[in-house]
């Protein structure tokens, strides 16, 4: 079992979209011992095509206008469009880590208690492009 590595996930499906809180765990080393905790907290919206706001993007650029609009801690850190065996995108993945600068305290929160304002702010995420949705289509 020593080359398995444990990932936590919560994921709630909206429609056109999904938000997933992820948790996972990394070894410390000596430089970070004390300083910082094991776990790894991160957001992530995937975007499908029949929402309003999956045509806002335009090229890979994990900076563009688009994903730096959405409400992510920090901004964006992650940009990947997902395609299928076809090359056809089917969802556009933003998402945030909680690993920046100062953000040391959540590398010790090690359940979704302890990381409330982390599934907070995916609740605010999942509101926003709720949000976007209903914008779009008024």
């Amino acid at each position: 079992m020593n080359k398995w590595q444990h990932k936590d996930l919560w994921l709630k499906r909206m429609d056109g979209f999904a938000v997933e809180v992820s948790r996972h765990s990394v070894p410390i080393s000596s430089f970070d011992e004390g300083e910082r905790g094991t776990n790894r907290w991160c957001v992530y919206a995937y975007i499908y095509p029949p929402h309003a706001y999956f045509k806002s993007f335009d090229g890979n650029d994990m900076f563009q206008p688009a994903a730096n609009a959405m409400p992510l801690h920090g901004g964006p850190s992650l940009f990947r469009r997902n395609v299928d065996n076809d090359g056809a995108v089917t969802s556009i993945q933003v998402g945030a880590d909680y690993d920046h600068l100062y953000d040391n305290a959540y590398s010790f929160y090690e359940t979704p208690e302890d990381a409330s304002s982390v599934f907070h702010d995916a609740d605010r995420l999942v509101s926003w492009l709720d949000a976007a949705a209903k914008e779009e289509t008024a």
